[in-house]
This record gives C-alpha cells, sequence and structure tokens, in this order.
C-alpha cells in the first residue's frame, strides 16, 4: 500500500506521493476525479481534507465539485481499487506542528507532506479516517441538523453560568438546577463513584476536616449538565426525544471526535480545564519550575512540536484512560438524576 495525499486550491490540486517522495503541483482537479495520478496503483490510499469532497455551493471556493463529479470519483476509485479517505481539515495545523513543519511555510506542499507523516507514524489514525462517500449538501446538512441544534442549546444553557462561575462562587448570587442538584447530592456521587481517582477528577477535593469541599466547579458542572439543563429538565435529544447514549455525549457534547467545528464552553472545559489535568501524560515542560524558560500551564495542550510516535502513543494511552473514568462516571450521575423521582428532586432544587 501506498499513501497518497492530495490538496485542492486554486482552481487546481496538489497530490504527494509519500512512497516515493515526490510532490506534484497545480494539476487540473479533473486528474483527482479520474485519480489520473502517476504511480496510484490498485491498493493504495488517498486521502483528501474533508472540506474539498463535499458537493460544492457558493458560500465556499473550499468544495469545487459538483455532486456529479463526487460520485464519478467515487465510481473511479471503485473501479481502479483504490480507498479515498478524508481527513479532517481542523486537524492539519496539529499535523504540521507534530511532523517538524510547524515554522515552514505555509502552502500546499507542506500540508501533503505534513498529513502524509502525521498519518503514516499514526497507523490507528490512518485506519480510523472516514472512507468518502458522497452526499448531497441538503442530505448532510438534514443528517446533521439536529446535532448543530443540540450543540446550540448545550452552549446556550451554560454560557450564564460559566460567566457566574457555575453557581459555586460565593461572589456570584447565581444557582440552577445543575448547581442545586450537585450540591444536594455531591456526597450520595461520593458514594456511588467509590473511587478517590474519580472523585478528584471531578474536582471534589476532601478537606481535613473531612468535608468535601467543589475545587474545580467546571468540571462537575460540565458532565451533571450534559444531562441536567439548568432548568431542571431532562436534556434530550431533539431528533428523538430521549437522553443521548454515551457515545453521542463524548462525540457532539464533549467534542471528541476528528470532524469537530466549534463545539463551545462544554468542549472546551473538557478539552482544556478537565483532560490535561486528569491525564496521567504530561508535556516535559510542565514540570519545569514556574517561571523558567520554556514554563508551560498544567491546562495546556500536551502535543509536542515533531513528536515521537512513542510519545504519541502514551499521550493517547493517558487520554484515552481519563475519556473511560469520565464514562464510568457519567454512567453514575445519568443512573442518579434519571434514577431520582422528577418530583422529587425538583421540589428539592426549587
Amino acid at each position: 500500500m501506498n499513501l497518497f495525499t492530495a490538496d485542492v486550491g486554486q482552481g487546481k490540486v496538489h497530490i504527494y506521493d509519500s512512497g516515493n517522495d515526490k510532490f506534484f503541483p497545480k494539476l487540473p482537479q479533473q486528474h483527482l476525479i479520474d485519480l489520473n495520478i502517476e504511480g496510484l496503483k490498485r491498493g493504495d490510499i488517498v486521502v483528501v481534507e474533508d472540506a474539498h469532497l463535499r458537493e460544492a455551493h457558493k458560500h465556499t471556493m473550499a468544495q469545487p465539485f459538483s455532486f456529479e463529479k463526487l460520485i464519478e470519483l467515487k465510481k473511479n476509485a471503485e473501479e481502479k481499487g483504490i480507498s479515498i479517505r478524508l481527513f479532517p481539515q481542523q486537524s492539519t495545523p496539529k499535523a504540521r506542528r507534530m511532523t517538524g513543519y510547524a515554522n515552514a511555510e505555509k502552502n500546499d506542499e507542506v500540508d501533503t507532506k505534513a498529513i502524509a507523516k502525521f498519518l503514516l507514524q499514526n497507523e490507528n489514525v490512518l485506519s480510523s479516517l472516514k472512507i468518502f462517500n458522497p452526499k448531497r449538501l441538503t442530505e448532510f446538512q438534514e443528517k446533521n441538523q439536529f446535532i448543530f441544534d443540540y450543540i446550540k442549546i448545550c452552549n446556550d444553557d451554560i454560557n450564564e453560568a460559566k460567566t457566574l462561575g457555575y453557581g459555586f462562587e460565593k461572589k456570584h448570587d447565581y444557582s440552577d438546577a445543575v448547581s442545586k442538584w450537585i450540591e444536594t447530592y455531591k456526597l450520595v456521587l461520593i458514594e456511588r463513584l467509590a473511587d478517590p481517582e474519580l472523585v478528584s477528577a471531578i474536582g471534589l477535593e476532601q478537606k481535613k476536616s473531612g468535608k468535601y469541599e467543589i475545587k474545580n466547579a467546571n468540571r462537575i458542572y460540565t458532565l451533571v449538565h450534559s444531562i441536567l439543563r439548568p432548568n431542571g429538565e431532562i436534556r434530550l435529544r431533539s431528533d428523538v426525544k430521549k437522553l443521548p447514549h454515551w457515545k453521542f455525549i463524548k462525540s457532539n457534547y464533549l467534542g471528541c471526535k476528528p470532524f469537530h467545528m466549534k463545539q463551545g464552553v462544554p468542549s472546551s472545559n473538557y478539552k482544556h480545564h478537565f483532560r490535561p489535568i486528569a491525564s496521567e501524560y504530561k508535556h516535559p515542560n510542565k514540570s519545569l519550575p514556574k517561571g523558567q524558560e520554556g514554563w508551560m500551564h498544567p491546562k495546556c495542550n500536551d502535543f509536542e512540536d515533531e513528536m515521537s510516535p512513542e510519545r504519541l502513543r502514551q499521550l493517547a494511552k493517558g487520554r484515552t484512560k481519563v475519556d473511560k473514568m469520565v464514562q464510568k462516571i457519567w454512567y453514575v450521575l445519568r443512573d442518579m438524576i434519571m434514577g431520582t423521582k422528577e418530583n422529587e428532586y425538583k421540589d428539592k432544587l426549587r
């Protein structure tokens, strides 16, 4: 198998052959549709940024191909035995950074080489890329609209709480159904979790007196908020009128998916205030004394420039452990909130 990466821009297509380290700039776009690429053989993989292989529309130049052209590309790929995979365009800057191109001039050659190198260093990422399957723009929008609506409502709900300390800062006279539930049931939650590591992960800290204090409100608030709305209603999916399962929460509420765009506050809370703090893997510079050159804040991203495959594996392992911890916590929260009779907890939260 040989890996080819392609970028589209300025009415041309630019292709990199990773196996032979050859870059083919400014080819006619039809070359990609026809898979007329020097050296391309049956069994090879062509990776293109996801945005370039969506149906063209008048609001962007990033999607130059009509639906009919995309269908033609799919047919050619099937006939020639070529696998076409989609790379999340928002991950391209990360690919440049991790493969030594962080300071290189941004151009089509750098992007295609960085993506190829990144994927070859991380075979799990390559195998997990979406398979190209053309969809009409209207079909894509209709299929995903309920997710867009869900994310918007979640952000609208949490924004006020975020600005007012989530109901746990004395300087703000604010509370809602989420913060009241946490205050009412936090001791029961600690008992149900039955694991100091999980309790610490959600920002609860035991003082010398034995009492528990909410040290990081955004962590526990964000997770409870995924199930319970600030007005006391259960947070339901608009399409099926049911509480989402964990897989949906992880992908669309916490934003843990390759193709994520503008996920908002819950995702930001998880990725910047939860994952990096709870993970066993830390960027080496986080251990430096504060003020020393190179020192990094604990909330900073743990990715490194030109990160070795082994360190990337360790980082992924650390993140996976945190995600599994949060999954356990979420199931306990779900069972507690959904298992409490609606009138019972609403009476307590008024």
